[in-house]
């Protein structure tokens, strides 16, 4: 079991908390980190060329777990502990404690998004402009929502109660890589409007892939035997389920190491139109709204699918022999018992060699004005849009930026606002080949009672941060005599 337990920290681990790096893709000089939200960005840019390094660009929220009255940076110390109920040992009573939610249902969103080595370049073909690039990336998300928070009763120190109906509950995860190429070009051009069009396109590379649904509510049932007048020992039967189960992965189980391979193949496309006021002859825009839509593809993977539906076996979960005994030692052999358990029958429940995950479809709407030269004010709104089947869900986001740029430095605050829910301060920071920031910046430095999110992400770029229009201009022809 420590085996799958390390697949699932593998693939969770290793980034910090964060989310889309909204105010610097408002920055005109965001160049090819910016098409991941908007294949129209680069165009804008005022260079020829840009090029991005390495960029990271992670979220992971939740409302079950958190760290009781602590910063992000104050995690670095270490010191954690978990919670021990039975000892008094609780988030409510000390500091830097690990704790858990005792609402009703929980939630949870996973996003991380690095960018590998990419560019961005501008290019005259046939008298029309184009920009292109070639990016790649590697990604991670997952999420539930508004899962049962069966675990409760043991967070809030009560007895399980002897009967509980666990609602029906869909999860999934996937980890892939992309190769993409990029393309944006004026459909029409005024003296003082153009009309952008852009596109992504797409391969896929899936890693690894789960889905779990839980297609009707689990009865379970909690009998208690007396272990000695004291202490009592509960028992779990679950009945009534219906579960899909898939996953694949590239952890070795035998060698006990991750293994890049290619575990599913697809395709993905992103759209994108945009609508510019210019001043007449001047590279930088007064006005730009912008329309995309994100993320329109699916993976499929090569994988085991089983299936968990037999009304009349009930399923002891808990203190069960068969489970508690044995050191699991892959997915696989976990599957296997259960499977064993459901059916009598250890190979039963696969039906499967093969299933599909869809890309976490979005729509985003982006405004952006200019209210003094070189200062903007930017709105994103991000709605998730899932299309295929077992799609990812992106997180919903409202945002709104103010922005300084011009070729050297970039910076501005941020207000978001996740999934309607809780509003948030960020702030951003270009300077040369450097851009840091948070969309969630307070619980960076500031304590927070129950820690549960924050965020950083940064890029490393590399782009002629020492050029501006003027010399632009200077380098061009002249006709004159």
């Amino acid at each position: 079991m420590k085996k799958i337990v390390y697949v699932i920290s593998f693939i969770c681990s290793h980034y910090l908390y964060g989310q889309n790096a909204l105010s610097f893709s408002n920055d005109q000089y965001s160049g090819i980190n910016g098409t991941v939200l908007s294949p129209t960005t680069p165009y804008f840019n005022p260079n020829k060329w840009d090029v991005n390094i390495i960029s990271s660009d992670v979220l992971f929220r939740n409302d079950y777990a958190y760290i009781s009255d602590q910063t992000f940076f104050g995690l670095l110390h270490g010191n954690t502990k978990n919670a021990q109920p039975r000892k008094g040992i609780t988030g409510k009573t000390q500091s830097n404690i690990l704790d858990y939610s005792t609402k009703n249902f929980i939630s949870y969103n996973l996003e991380n998004d690095i960018m590998g080595p990419s560019f961005s370049m501008k290019q005259k073909i046939n008298n029309q402009t184009f920009r292109l690039g070639l990016f790649s990336r590697l990604r991670q998300q997952g999420s539930v929502k508004n899962i049962d928070n069966y675990m409760k009763f043991h967070n809030d120190r009560v007895l399980l109660p002897s009967d509980y109906s666990f609602n029906s509950a869909k999860t999934n995860f996937m980890n892939w890589n992309e190769i993409g190429l990029n393309i944006s070009t004026n459909l029409y051009t005024t003296n003082t409007e153009e009309l952008i069009i852009g596109a992504n396109i797409k391969y896929l590379i899936g890693l690894d892939g789960a889905v779990i649904n839980s297609k009707s509510p689990i009865k379970l049932e909690a009998n208690y035997i007396e272990v000695d007048s004291i202490h009592k020992k509960s028992e779990i039967y679950a009945s009534n389920y219906n579960i899909e189960a898939s996953y694949a992965t590239n952890y070795d189980f035998d060698r006990d190491k991750y293994v890049y391979r290619n575990r599913g193949n697809g395709v993905g496309i992103d759209l994108g139109i945009s609508l510019v006021d210019r001043r007449i002859n001047d590279e930088l825009y007064d006005f730009k709204l912008s329309a995309n839509l994100l993320d329109i593809g699916y993976v499929n993977f090569r994988g085991e699918k089983h299936v968990f539906y037999n009304p009349g076996q009930r399923v002891k979960i808990k203190n069960n022999p068969n489970f508690d005994d044995v050191e699991f030692e892959s997915i696989e052999q976990y599957l296997k018992v259960i499977s064993k358990e459901v059916y009598g029958d250890e190979n039963k429940s696969k039906v499967g060699n093969g299933f599909t995950i869809g890309l976490p479809t979005s729509l985003h709407v982006s405004m952006s004005k200019m209210i003094r030269p070189n200062q903007y004010w930017n709105v994103n709104w991000i709605q998730r849009t899932p299309i295929f089947e077992n799609s990812l869900k992106r997180t919903n986001v409202l945002q709104t930026s103010y922005s300084i740029q011009n070729n050297a430095i970039g910076f501005g605050p941020s207000l978001s606002l996740y999934n309607y829910e809780k509003v948030t301060v960020g702030s951003y920071l270009r300077l040369g080949p450097l851009v840091m920031g948070s969309d969630n910046i307070l619980p960076l430095f500031i304590k927070h009672n129950k820690l549960n999110a924050s965020s950083i992400y940064f890029a490393l770029k590399f782009y002629p941060f020492w050029d501006n229009e003027e010399k632009r201009r200077s380098r061009e022809d002249c006709d004159c005599w």
